[in-house]
């Protein structure tokens, strides 16, 4: 299930592994657990569901939504595929729900996620314009498939009870080829020759014209066959493998062979950290140099989106692009907008917009602002949810390169790295005291890192590591029971570090890996050293260390920082708004009542759920919280941000 990793050894040739196995060096292992969210759909009774049935993974969840599939067997993300055709993709792998390898994972072939559909009716008999489309990428950033292993999808026969192969892919990159082949109807094999499979999305597009599934109760499924491959570093590890990642899921009526692209304009990349240098800062260190140093000026918003429509008109369509910057302390919105402009058929826009913006919090330890974007198109577009981008910048008591995902695991392993040192290099904004270091430990097989290690944090020498200034003895790796898995440990004695260069990490007392997470997606390898025989050197992977100095207070993340916990399957949209907002109940309710509050408590608009877009005209620009009951039951609370242009 969600996350892949690639092992490979400092030293360039793998044909080597085995003498530096004994030799000892870094490595970066594939995960044995994943730490997501761990809970299965919980549905009541089976929702049918009506035509066109659509799912392109964008709406921020790491599940498969419940409103169309009836398990959560894989990872929802935005990091792991290349260049989807939107933000989101459902990979496929060798973990399952509860994020560890399946019961009956091997070295020989397996059934490993399954992604399943709720019924859907596809009762219009003798009809030959229903058709079934996906795109589908073999490994991505992950791990490659095997020759022997697949992606299949696969149709329910509800008269036969059983599911019948429908679709079948396999890939050889030792010879550049992927094949897919349709399986009902009209067999169809495609062969496609390439150096870059796993750089690239693969349509898959036929009809489904069969009897025995055009009934009112078809389903259909995704499935990956997997095997395990034994770790080339790390003795005895078998790692998770063999990734394919899926988007635009699409069915309906009255489409053709031809009918391969979507009216949609969609964001086609997420938004990221407004830092230079960091993903977050200490907010007391957030200074005139720290904002020099880390903010762009003038400061600027980076989209990127895309036209996937091929019969648009020839200059495209007209996108206008807003924005708002919410400041969690005192609830304020700050909102822009960008003139209209049109975007070409299957082309990608790239926008950098300029904006002026003061970064004050009323709290005195923290900050949050909540950057936001959307699009505004016709009425056309059947799919509106991927329309929005946001992420939430936090300025906490810590320095963080890491995004806080971790792709693959980090250590020093073999003969000779007992007593090894691996330190990554911070430039604190102001002198201050470290009280303590979080860290991010990957949970292996059996506890088997749970080794002891030393603290350690050394002053700067020349770019690399120096002195070492701290020792803290007689830790282990802990793993906490939550989706973040950060572990604080508390420094025995604070230690006054001066602005400017120094270096957190720790000193191994065993030849065993410690397994610390490692962010694929955030690139700070300069920072990262080890040292085995007494020469501090530079990491040769690309990525992120997860190792947190934390400055100041040791305290909790604020309770102030979540203003409520929100039920993931309700979704309003636009937010911002500004006269209409759509209100999107989970799987099984269908009726319910929308509640919107001040700032200060005071209800002022309460309106039914029908399915149709909630009038806002009455309301002023600014910040609301509306809330979803049913039937006396509060289905979930969340914030909106009403700003009229």
């Amino acid at each position: 299930m969600r996350i892949f990793f690639i092992t490979v050894f400092l030293t360039a040739l793998l044909a080597t592994a085995n003498l530096v196995a004994q030799q000892g060096g870094e490595v970066l292992v594939n995960l044995q657990s994943m730490p997501i969210d761990n809970s299965i759909n919980q549905t009541k009774g089976k929702p049918l569901l009506e035509l066109p049935f659509f799912d392109d993974f964008s709406r921020g969840e790491t599940s498969p939504t419940s409103d169309l599939w009836s398990n959560k067997g894989v990872f929802v993300n935005t990091t792991y595929a290349i260049n989807p055709p939107s933000i989101g993709v459902a990979s496929f792998d060798a973990l399952n729900h509860k994020g560890s390898l399946y019961s009956n994972a091997s070295t020989f072939t397996f059934s490993a996620d399954t992604l399943t559909s709720h019924e859907i009716n596809l009762s219009y008999p003798e009809d030959t314009t229903i058709y079934i489309s996906f795109v589908f990428q073999p490994q991505g950033l992950g791990y490659a498939p095997s020759s022997n292993d697949s992606l299949v999808l696969e149709f329910y026969d509800s008269a036969l009870d059983e599911w019948i192969g429908a679709w079948v892919a396999w890939v050889d990159f030792g010879g550049d080829s992927l094949c897919h082949k349709q399986k009902i109807s009209t067999e169809k094999l495609t062969v496609i020759k390439s150096d870059t499979l796993n750089r690239t999305f693969h349509r898959a597009h036929f009809p489904i014209l069969d009897e025995r599934f055009l009934t009112e109760n078809f389903r259909f499924r995704f499935r990956n066959y997997a095997s395990l491959q034994q770790n080339a570093t790390v003795p005895g590890l078998l790692a998770n493998c063999d990734h394919w990642h899926i988007d635009q899921v699409y069915i309906n009526v009255d489409r053709a062979y031809d009918d391969t692209l979507l009216y949609d304009i969609t964001f086609a990349r997420p938004l990221g950290s407004i830092l230079n240098n960091y993903e977050s800062i200490p907010w007391k260190h957030f200074n005139s140099q720290a904002q020099s140093t880390e903010l762009t000026n003038p400061l600027y918003f980076s989209i990127l989106y895309r036209n996937l429509n091929l019969d648009d008109d020839p200059s495209g369509r007209q996108v206008t692009r807003r924005f708002s910057i919410l400041n969690h302390s005192t609830q304020e919105s700050y909102n822009f907008s960008s003139a209209a402009e049109n975007i070409a058929p299957l082309s990608d826009f790239l926008l950098n917009r300029e904006y002026f913006y003061e970064f004050e919090s009323a709290w005195t330890d923290s900050a949050k602002f909540e950057f936001t974007s959307y699009l505004i198109t016709d009425d056309l577009e059947p799919f509106r949810w991927n329309d929005t981008v946001s992420y939430t910048q936090k300025f906490m008591n810590y320095y963080a390169y890491d995004d806080g995902s971790a792709e693959s695991g980090y250590g020093l392993y073999g003969e000779g790295t007992q007593n090894a040192q691996v330190a990554v290099k911070f430039n604190s904004y102001e002198s201050d005291k470290l009280v303590g270091v979080y860290m991010y430990f990957n949970r292996a097989k059996d506890d088997a890192n749970q080794k002891y290690f030393k603290l350690g944090v050394w002053d700067d020498n020349n770019g690399k590591p120096g002195n070492l200034i701290y020792e803290q003895l007689g830790l282990r790796p802990t793993f906490a029971d939550s989706l973040n898995q950060f572990v604080l440990f508390k420094m025995d004695e604070e230690l006054w570090v001066n602005a400017g260069t120094f270096y957190v990490g720790w000193i191994q007392t065993t030849t065993e890996m410690l397994n610390v997470g490692f962010d694929r997606n955030r690139n700070s390898s300069s920072k990262l050293f080890y040292n085995i025989d007494g020469n501090w050197l530079n990491t040769s992977f690309q990525g992120s260390l997860m190792v947190r100095p934390v400055f100041g207070e040791l305290t909790e993340p604020p309770t102030h920082n979540n203003s409520s916990k929100l039920i993931r399957d309700i979704s309003i949209y636009p937010n911002p708004a500004t006269d209409l907002l759509n209100v999107k109940l989970p799987h099984p309710f269908t009726h319910g009542v929308v509640s919107i509050y001040s700032m200060v408590g005071q209800q002022v608009l309460s309106v039914p759920v029908n399915g149709t877009p909630i009038n806002l005209s009455s309301l002023a620009n600014g910040t609301y919280i509306v809330r979803v009951t049913s039937n006396g039951q509060i289905l979930g609370t969340k914030k909106l941000v009403i700003a009229k242009w």
